[in-house]
């Protein structure tokens, strides 16, 4: 996962995305929604990166993540 513009280290994934419930982790896109359960961190990360590639690629999408 590349670094976000102005941070030195790298982080694998930004932690208020992302929760950890009754030991199962989930994400919240920025429409609101939970996604999950994930066994591991790892594939919570995953399936969020999948996420944000679907949701450049529809129509009317500007082909960059808000997050960056």
């Amino acid at each position: 996962m590349a670094v976000r513009h102005g941070e030195r280290d790298r982080n694998w994934f930004r932690t208020e995305r992302f929760s950890y419930v009754n030991s199962e982790w989930y994400f919240e896109t920025r429409e609101g929604s939970i996604e999950g359960p994930f066994e591991t961190p790892l594939e919570a990360e995953l399936e969020l990166n999948h996420y944000l590639r679907v949701a450049q690629s529809m129509p009317g999408s500007s082909g960059k993540s808000k997050d960056h």
